[in-house]
């Protein structure tokens, strides 16, 4: 139980808005409106990311995080430009305010995807999920339980699984908001990203109002699922074949050709641009091999599917 409690706290912090968030959007809320009409995009992806933290606390935290850094840049500008002897002198003087700039617009810009970037990563999140729990789902329908029912039987997993959580979300929306099913899952759907699983949800809402057979309508989406999974598991394959070629190629052939054409170019000459050519042998052995190992083996691993 303890250790449950202390599990529950820790996801409450988590995902509660921070005091510093709080502090910004109390002082530079009156300030930054005009963003929010210019940032309307940003609203979107906050929502479909379910980033718990209203829209405008989050831009006044951009800006003010973006001061901070800004102030941080041109404090830095001013200590190197007081010991490195910047020429001409008059970007020595502007270098603090340069740096500053700098800083401040990359630290808005960063802020700035993060919001889009976790989408994406939800999306294809939830692409993964969707032919493993909409099993789940058939199996409760099957069983007799409705749609609201199967929501709270998921909501009920141990995992931190996306599915899973929207699950949470839905039934947060019915039992402590006091939404019904339909109005819960259409509040779900304006916060997912478009793709197959809105999509699922959306065909669920019409099956329930039209009082279709839910078990049904789980088992024919779970074909077109299982056979989209297959041929994308086929395109898998057939891309780490391609990666496979590229290996030998590359980790193989490509050691052992430069080795010989090293080895008699060393005949006719003792380096090459400067380089001597046991030096060149040896960056080819302990860096070049290995460095792009560890490439191949990135590569492989985004191209897998995680489940």
């Amino acid at each position: 139980m303890k250790v449950q409690g202390a599990r529950q706290k820790h996801k409450v912090q988590e995902e509660s808005v921070g005091t510093i968030h709080v502090y910004s959007y109390k002082l530079l809320n009156d300030h930054v409106k005009f963003l929010y009409q210019k940032l309307s995009t940003l609203e979107k992806s906050i929502k479909q990311a379910m980033m718990p933290i209203p829209f405008e606390v989050y831009v006044t935290s951009m800006v003010f995080f973006s001061i901070i850094a800004g102030a941080c840049g041109a404090i830095i500008g001013f200590v190197a430009s007081q010991f490195i002897s910047i020429q001409p002198a008059i970007i020595g003087l502007l270098l603090p305010i340069i740096t500053g700039l700098a800083l401040m617009g990359m630290t808005f810009g960063i802020l700035q995807m993060i919001p889009p970037i976790k989408v994406k990563n939800r999306a294809a999140k939830l692409l993964e999920e969707i032919p493993h729990f909409i099993g789940y789902m058939s199996t409760l329908a099957t069983s007799g339980l409705s749609l609201e029912d199967i929501f709270k039987a998921i909501a009920k997993e141990e995992t931190d699984e996306e599915i899973v959580k929207d699950s949470r979300f839905i039934v947060r929306n019915i039992e402590i908001l006091g939404m019904d099913l339909v109005t819960a899952i259409k509040d779900l759907i304006n916060r997912t990203p478009s793709g197959p699983y809105s999509e699922l949800l959306e065909g669920a809402i019409v099956t329930t109002q039209s009082g279709g057979d839910l078990k049904e309508y789980f088992n024919a989406t779970a074909k077109v699922q299982l056979e989209e999974k297959k041929m994308l598991l086929q395109k898998t394959t057939e891309s780490l074949g391609s990666v496979a070629e590229i290996y030998t190629i590359l980790l193989i052939v490509f050691p052992l050709l430069a080795v010989i054409m090293l080895s008699i170019m060393g005949i006719m000459s003792p380096d090459l641009a400067g380089f001597d050519l046991l030096t060149l042998m040896n960056i080819l052995t302990f860096a070049v091999i290995p460095l792009s190992g560890v490439l191949m083996l990135i590569m492989m691993d985004t191209m897998v599917p995680k489940r």
